[in-house]
């Protein structure tokens, strides 16, 4: 079953008593999975996120979105700045006429992109990401689905290549030539979860710029919990410092990527799993994000023309995101060597 977005904000506003709208609500970009709304009212200023229906349909979606959320509140009450969703009748899910919401407090902080970010920014988050990887969160271990750390992945690549050639897609032929890397990526995933099999833990699994608002302080305000989950936390580690010493750009700069490792180190944070299937690892959410991305292109995640245009713009993105931590790999080895 495909299905759209069914926004109302008025309802919305109705059936929660959060007052009449002040103005109409204003889209804020950047997230590429739900959509994020600023809405006034009489009464409050809110971030409202509307959660993406076709992953609602999911049979795993609402219980995962709920327990992130726990988790989020949990965290804060263990002195981490994070913003869990505001709970209506205990729950964080606002429903109208079959949409779901998730709504926050308005914070006026701000994000600060990756090459902006100074040695400061990139040592607060190891001392945050080792906080969250010492918190406590056991009282969630039975609700947060505990994915099998050993799948296989077997993706059908050369598959979706075809297709998209009879759609004349223009991520069909790259894909096509990146058919032998793609597979072999995959190999590397899967030996590598033979080895860190079991060692999991709760954490928030997207912790990117644009999840962080800083206050005036230089405090950083974790937001945007929802993928929060189980997941290796060396694997995290490296995903996080990626994230801050500006990977993406093509332009890593080792000096934060270090940092960042080292802060964790000093605040309590572990690593014990050997460093080359840790990054081997790596490859897995990139692979899933290039699965997800075809998917939305080929519109098999929903009619939305736009949700396919977002799709199709993320494919090229992405296989070029894969050669590029491919090519990082030996070098990161080379860097967290130096850090022991």
């Amino acid at each position: 079953m495909l299905t759209n977005y069914k926004l109302n904000f008025e309802k919305l506003c109705a059936t929660y008593n959060l007052g009449s709208l002040s103005s109409a609500p204003e889209q804020i970009f950047g997230g590429f999975l739900h959509r994020m709304y600023r809405m006034a009212t009489e009464h409050a200023e809110y971030a409202v996120k509307a959660l993406n229906p076709q992953i609602m349909l999911r049979d795993t979606a609402m219980n995962n979105i709920v327990t992130a959320e726990k988790a989020a509140g949990i965290a804060r009450r263990s002195r981490i700045n994070a913003i869990p969703a505001l709970l209506h009748g205990g729950s964080c899910m606002h429903e109208v006429d079959g949409q779901y919401y998730l709504l926050f407090p308005w914070v006026q902080g701000r994000s600060i992109p990756a090459g902006a970010a100074g040695l400061g920014h990139c040592i607060a988050m190891g001392e945050v990401l080792a906080a969250i990887h010492t918190t406590d969160f056991t009282c969630l271990h039975e609700e947060a689905c505990k994915e099998d750390e050993a799948e296989i992945l077997q993706t059908d690549w050369a598959g979706y290549a075809v297709k998209g050639q009879t759609m004349d897609l223009p991520w069909s032929g790259p894909l096509r030539d990146s058919l032998d890397k793609l597979y072999r990526y995959e190999g590397l995933v899967n030996a590598s979860a033979q080895v860190l099999h079991g060692n999991s833990i709760i954490s928030h699994r997207d912790l990117d710029p644009k999840n962080v608002l800083w206050e005036d302080n230089a405090q950083p305000v974790i937001i945007d919990w929802e993928a929060a989950g189980w997941i290796n936390p060396a694997q995290e580690l490296i995903e996080v410092a990626l994230y801050w010493s500006d990977f993406e750009s093509g332009y890593i700069r080792k000096e934060a990527f270090c940092a960042l490792i080292g802060a964790y180190r000093n605040h309590g944070g572990k690593t014990g799993d050997p460093w080359a299937e840790v990054l081997n690892s790596g490859f897995q959410g990139r692979l899933g994000w290039l699965d997800y991305s075809i998917r939305r292109s080929l519109g098999l995640e929903g009619p939305d023309e736009g949700e396919r245009e977002l799709g199709t713009s993320q494919v090229l993105h992405t296989l070029q995101a894969l050669k590029d931590y491919d090519d990082f790999i030996p070098a990161g080895l080379e860097w967290l060597a130096g850090t022991e």
